[in-house]
Parts: C-alpha cells; sequence; structure tokens
C-alpha cells in the first residue's frame, strides 16, 4: 500500500475526520488530500517527472505533512534537509541531490540560498506566515490549483523520500526509502504496539530525521496527529491533556524532564497509553517512575533509518526485562553476527543484522556505504547487541564505539549506564582518549544535576565499586552540557573529535 492510496482512502471514507491538529487549527483528511493535490498539480504543470528530487527545511507544521505527500502523488522523492548544518554541508548534500526545487520555512531562506551551490539555480519556494510576500511564496504554489486527485499510477516499490541520517557517526547518508518500506515498517509498529483506528499520536521527531514517522503511523490507521513546534515538556504535557493523546515517540530525557514538570503542576494526563522510548537507553528506574506517575510503563524501541523506523519492540501489557529493547517486530528477520558474519548465540555480543520488506536495500549513490552496509540481503547496522534465551534483544553499543584498553574490549554505554546511576548525576558520555601504556582509556564527561558537586576522584571511586578496573575511566570531565544532533541524541562525533 503506498501513501497516496492511504491519504485517498482516509478522504474517501472519514472526510470530515482531524487528520492534523496544530495550533488550535484542525485540518481534516479531505482538506490535507485536497493540499496534497494542489501541490501535485502544481509540480506536473512545471514539467516535474518521476524521481524528480525536492528539498524540504521545515519544522514540525502541517505543510511538511502536504508536501510529503504533495511530492508522492508526482512520484517525486521528498528529502529532507537538517536546518542545523552549515551551509557548507547542506551545499554537498545539495549537489549531491539535484532538487528540482526546495521548500524552505522563512526563518531558514537565508540558510537556504546561502546553501544552493554557485553553479545551481534552485527555486525556493517560502513557507510560514508573512512568506506571501515573497515572490515564490507557499500560497501562491498552491493558488488556483486544482483540488482533484490525479490519474498517475504510484506504485509499492517506488522511492518516496531520501531519509537522511542525522551525521551523528559520519556523513549524512540518504537512505532510499520506499512506500513499501513505510508501508511494512508501520504494519509492524501497529501490530507491535497494537495502535487503533481512534489513537491520537503526537511525535516528536525531528522534521529532517524519519519525518515519515511523524504521520505514517495515523495515516494507515485513519487517527488524528498532533504537531507541537517544540519538545518542551510543558509543551508536550499541554498537547496531551488538550488533545488528549493516547501514542507518543520520544527520547528518555524527554520522559526525564515531563516527570520533572509534573512535580510541580498537575496535567491530565490519563489519555497516554503509548508511550515509546527509542534512540538511546532508557533507565528501569525512568520507566517504573512514568508508570508510577502517569499510570503506564515506557516502552524501549530500536529503530533506525536504514529500517525505516521500529524493528525491535516492548510490548504493552507484557513484562518488561530491564535493559531489553524487546523483541523483533512482524516481518523483520534479526541475527546477532561475528565479525565473519557468523551467528553468535544467546548472550554473545555481535553486530545486529536486518533482512525484511521494511528494510532499505541501498543509499543513494554512495558505492563504499553500500557496500560496508548491504551484504547478500542483510543491513550491517553498526550496532552491538546481545539476545537472551527468551528472544529479547539488548543494544551494547554502536560497534564504532568499542574501546580497546590494553586490549580488552570495553563499551562505551556500560560505563556510561553505571555512571547515570548516580543520584548527582544528570548525564554521562563515556569517549576515548589516547594513552601511551593501554592504546586507549575510557574519558567520561558528565553533567550534574543542579546544584551537585562532585570530584574526579569521587567519580571514579563511584565505578570501581560496579565495574571491573579496566572499564572505569581515568579522566572525568564535568560540563554544564551536552552537544546534541537533531534527534536529541548526544552528539558523540563532535565530543571524540574535541579529544583529538
Amino acid at each position: 500500500m503506498t501513501l497516496v492510496e492511504m491519504i485517498e482512502r482516509n478522504a474517501k471514507n472519514f472526510p470530515e475526520k482531524t487528520a492534523i491538529a496544530y495550533h488550535g487549527i484542525r485540518i481534516t483528511y479531505r482538506e490535507l488530500n485536497e493540499s496534497a493535490n494542489r501541490l501535485a498539480h502544481t509540480l506536473i504543470d512545471i514539467g516535474f517527472k518521476k524521481g524528480d528530487r525536492v528539498g524540504v527545511m521545515l519544522p514540525r507544521i502541517p505543510e511538511l505533512i502536504v508536501i510529503f505527500l504533495g511530492v508522492a502523488k508526482a512520484q517525486g522523492i521528498l528529502a529532507p534537509l537538517n536546518y542545523e548544518f552549515m551551509d557548507d554541508k547542506l551545499r554537498v548534500i545539495l549537489e549531491h541531490i539535484k532538487p528540482r526545487c526546495l521548500f524552505v520555512h522563512k526563518k531558514y531562506l537565508a540558510l537556504a540560498r546561502s546553501s544552493i551551490p554557485s553553479c545551481s539555480e534552485i527555486p525556493v519556494i517560502s513557507v510560514g506566515e508573512g512568506s506571501f510576500e515573497e515572490s515564490l511564496s507557499w500560497d501562491n504554489v498552491l493558488k488556483g490549483r486544482s483540488s482533484d486527485n490525479l490519474f498517475i499510477k504510484v506504485n509499492e516499490d517506488d522511492i518516496v523520500y531520501l531519509n537522511y541520517t542525522s551525521g551523528s557517526t559520519g556523513n549524512a547518508k540518504g537512505a532510499l526509502t520506499t512506500h513499501s518500506n513505510i508501508y511494512w515498517n508501520t504494519l509492524a509498529s501497529v501490530d507491535a504496539l497494537k495502535l487503533t483506528h481512534d489513537d491520537v499520536h503526537l511525535c516528536m521527531f525531528a522534521p529532517f530525521a524519519h519525518p515519515h514517522e511523524i504521520f505514517a503511523r495515523p495515516l494507515y490507521l485513519g487517527g488524528t496527529i498532533v504537531l507541537v513546534d517544540t519538545i518542551y515538556p510543558k509543551s508536550i504535557a499541554e498537547a496531551i491533556s488538550v488533545h488528549g493523546v493516547t501514542c507518543m515517540m520520544g527520547l528518555a530525557p524527554m520522559y526525564e524532564t515531563m516527570l520533572e514538570l509534573l512535580e510541580h503542576k498537575e496535567y491530565d494526563l490519563s489519555s497516554l497509553r503509548i508511550p515509546e522510548s527509542g534512540g538511546m537507553h532508557t533507565r528501569a528506574d525512568l520507566i517504573n517512575n512514568f508508570r508510577q506517575k502517569v499510570g503506564v510503563p515506557i516502552l524501549p524501541v530500536w529503530g533506525s533509518t536504514e529500517t525505516t523506523g521500529i524493528a525491535i519492540a516492548n510490548v504493552p501489557g507484557e513484562p518488561f526485562i530491564p535493559g531489553s529493547i524487546g523483541k523483533p517486530c512482524m516481518s523483520y528477520e534479526i541475527k546477532i553476527v561475528d565479525e565473519n558474519g557468523v551467528e553468535l548465540p544467546n548472550g554473545r555480543i555481535g553486530e545486529m543484522i536486518f533482512k525484511g520488506p521494511a528494510v532499505i536495500q541501498s543509499y543513494y549513490e554512495d558505492l563504499m556505504n553500500n557496500q560496508e552496509s548491504f551484504k547478500d540481503g542483510w543491513y550491517y547496522s553498526g550496532d552491538l547487541g546481545r539476545t537472551d534465551g527468551n528472544g529479547n534483544f539488548y543494544f551494547v553499543d554502536r560497534k564504532t564505539g568499542m574501546l580497546k584498553v590494553a586490549g580488552l574490549k570495553v563499551y562505551p554505554m556500560e560505563i556510561e549506564l553505571v555512571l547515570i546511576e548516580h543520584p548527582d548525576v544528570k548525564e554521562a558520555v563515556v569517549v576515548s582518549s589516547r594513552d601511551r601504556l593501554r592504546g586507549e582509556i575510557p574519558l567520561a564527561i558528565i553533567v550534574l544535576k543542579n546544584g551537585r558537586n562532585l570530584t574526579e576522584k569521587e567519580i571514579i571511586e563511584f565505578c570501581r565499586e560496579k565495574m571491573p578496573h579496566y572499564k572505569v575511566p581515568r579522566i572525568v570531565e564535568f560540563r554544564e552540557s551536552l552537544p546534541k544532533i537533531g534527534s536529541g541524541k548526544i552528539n558523540k562525533k563532535q565530543l571524540q573529535m574535541e579529544m583529538k
């Protein structure tokens, strides 16, 4: 099933149901489909052809979803661009994808224009209030266009967008994502999380990282999407309370800050039944605290750009195994393998590899990464994991982050999990530091909770009580904050570069 079939089915079956709720505005499925049609007709009228790329630099606003669906209807390929990049990095991506046009929010117009390669003439369409003053504006592009469905055949195996990685571990890679990839991941998510037509979805994904996950599940189910500008805890709590949100996807720190907010002010979060946590480890005490305060446990999941979303999940209502990211979702085949691709037994740490209809087949024009990541029909994730005897998976760390301390393997995440057990530690990250005797050693960078004081010696002594001596950080740094990438994860690449 394609995204086009989903939106047109909903427009027919539930024309007046709210598709998108945003700042007091409600957009029905009929209105959403008609706006997407107007954009698709515009693209076709200017000579748009199957496979043409469209770049977008937009926050979480309804126009993002309209453009995604309009480009899909015109058989195009959407390319979300990270507006947190510097213009030189954006310029490399634009040279790579050669978009026919760019849809840019007015607050990113200067960045977009400075990023366009000098030899290119890429039309920029401005989006946002006040953009009507621009010669190429969102309103002008849609004005007077037909709102009828197009008679263009869109196939399940057509590429619908370049799902760019955030680039935290290297240069951004454009995952060639098809309608079929999105459909099968959505089906797997709906099955694992027991989602229904009546669910109201709040998604805090960065609009340039997995943007389809903002709307794909509700689009398939005919549910409702709630959009918020910011991921501040107050904005999230108010959205849940006002709109009766039942499902949300966030990172562990978002849930931490929500609990802090709830200590000072009451919000009605009784509608929430599926709070997912992906992208990073979710501590067992956070899950339990959230259950006690809100009434439902956080559900840890694992997914990636290349698996088109979650591939491993904890299931609502089933017992939670501390540290586990859950079991494989429907349609995903997953193995833990050694460096030679040989499957490992339960308990052994190895690389997680994936196969299935939701797993992408390649990156856009990227021979080196394609050869490294896709082998014999399997996607090699670069993530290390293990399994237990009951089919549960456990994420260990990134393969590229593993340290060799005097020849012994050390995984930064296992040190980080110990560090955040300390009652005065708010955030912690471990990177490699060169050492003349041991080759490399763990270096811990820590953010303390407000008003707390700790010394390097106290942290090291705390770790010595909980782990083998060779894993104990030899150096501890304290900072006010840690750099983050667009998805909200700690930017380890930046920190590691600082150590060189």
